[in-house]
């Protein structure tokens, strides 16, 4: 079977990316290629964002912070202002799909995708080849009704999240993290077993120039996330649950304090529950909104805004902490070409320590055009607030340019 020149390379990448032997036959279809009894396919994005961030409270603890916004990361304390332009084109992505044809009416699906890491180190400066690290982002196989592998959290619900120019849409209220977990799925339900970890900070700790907190993975116990997903009338509806072991032993110790004595094993209880929904308010408008509330389950949303638990200095005490966060904001559509979308997010806690991160907000506006059904161009104003327990806050306002080519969908 002939091949032209760039089917035949698009072959030579997918075998080489699955490890195939060099003999393995690859036919080309129209929609991707087939491989034994498995068809492969490959869609992604290339993304330029240029984006011109100014704080009101001092710089970033880290230049990489102006790739994207962590509510986090806003700096507090009164310090002057700073002004940067970044260029980057590390959230481009490309992701491997695959389909097995077992014979026995069973699906059999995968899914492979990587990105380019915003927000991380990168190996080389500015000044030379702006190189980036490939960050695996889903690796994930569907066997029949369970999955297996790294991806989305359960918490999070698809329909609702907002069309934005920013990494993680709005950031405050949704569920942000890819995590190792096993799924089953059945109709509108989904009950997950996911890889836990404790985020913990300590009561002294000054977060003035980013909310740093500390990681464990002691418990042995997988969080339980499941969701309930449905349709009422015109709005696309999910209800979500989490359950969850917390642990932490060791010493904690974050910036601006002394690290605690040695934890043995303390563990609490976390919980939480969740309602997402898309609903639709006419031919070319939506509502869209995320709620999570709960205790300990900071981590789940706001790239882990809260902590899970706040542990005393002395180590004489560590408590889940309670937590509310949401988004909500519209998305409309002017013609096939033309869309905006305006919305709020929000993450409060309930900490005692004065220095520790209590409120954030953030708010966006932008506009998106499509020339041509792969490609969008957008422009997008976010600003975002972040507010610590003795009232000191700060802020960043980003205006930020991007053109997409979206390839293979």
């Amino acid at each position: 079977m002939y091949l032209s020149k760039s089917r035949a390379l698009r072959a030579g990448i997918v075998v080489s990316c699955f490890g195939m032997l060099a003999s393995a036959p690859v036919v080309a279809e129209e929609d991707g290629f087939k491989a034994g009894n498995t068809t492969i396919t490959m869609d992604g994005y290339i993304k330029l964002d240029a984006i011109a961030v100014r704080t009101g409270d001092g710089g970033f603890i880290a230049e990489q912070l102006r790739d994207l916004y962590v509510p986090g990361a806003t700096p507090v304390g009164g310090q002057d202002s700073e002004e940067s332009l970044t260029m980057h084109a590390k959230q481009s992505r490309f992701a491997f799909r695959t389909d097995t044809d077992l014979g026995t009416g069973t699906p059999l699906k995968g899914l492979l995708e990587m990105d380019f890491g915003p927000g991380r180190e990168m190996l080389n400066g500015t000044s030379t080849t702006n190189r980036a690290a490939v960050n695996l982002r889903h690796a994930y196989f569907q066997y029949g009704s369970w999955g297996f592998g790294q991806t989305w959290t359960t918490a999070l619900f698809g329909p609702a999240i907002m069309e934005t120019l920013n990494f993680f849409a709005l950031s405050e209220g949704m569920p942000s993290q890819r995590t190792p977990q096993v799924r089953y799925s059945s109709g509108p339900f989904a009950i997950s077993l996911e890889s836990p970890t404790t985020i913990a900070q300590v009561s002294g700790s000054d977060t003035s120039m980013a909310s740093l907190k500390q990681e464990f993975n002691d418990s042995v116990i997988p969080d339980l996330v499941t969701r309930y997903s449905f349709q009422a009338g015109n709005a696309q509806l999910a209800v979500v649950g989490v359950l969850r072991r917390l642990e932490v032993s060791g010493r904690v110790a974050n910036f601006g304090a002394p690290a605690t004595p040695t934890l043995d094993d303390e563990t609490e209880t976390g919980y939480g529950i969740g309602v997402s929904g898309n609903v639709t308010l006419g031919d070319a408008t939506n509502l869209k909104f995320m709620v999570l509330g709960g205790s300990g389950v900071g981590r789940y949303t706001g790239f882990s805004f809260t902590p899970d638990v706040e542990v005393a200095d002395d180590g004489s005490k560590m408590e889940a902490v309670d937590h509310v966060s949401f988004n909500a904001g519209i998305a409309h559509r002017f013609n096939t070409q033309w869309r905006t979308n305006f919305g709020f997010g929000m993450e409060n806690a309930d900490v005692e320590g004065d220095k520790l991160s209590e409120k954030s907000w953030s708010g966006l506006v932008n506009l998106l055009y499509s020339p041509a059904k792969a490609v969008t161009l957008g422009a997008e104003v976010k600003h975002g607030v972040r507010e610590l327990v003795d009232g000191t806050d700060g802020s960043q306002t980003r205006l930020q340019f991007s053109a997409k080519y979206t390839f293979g969908a």
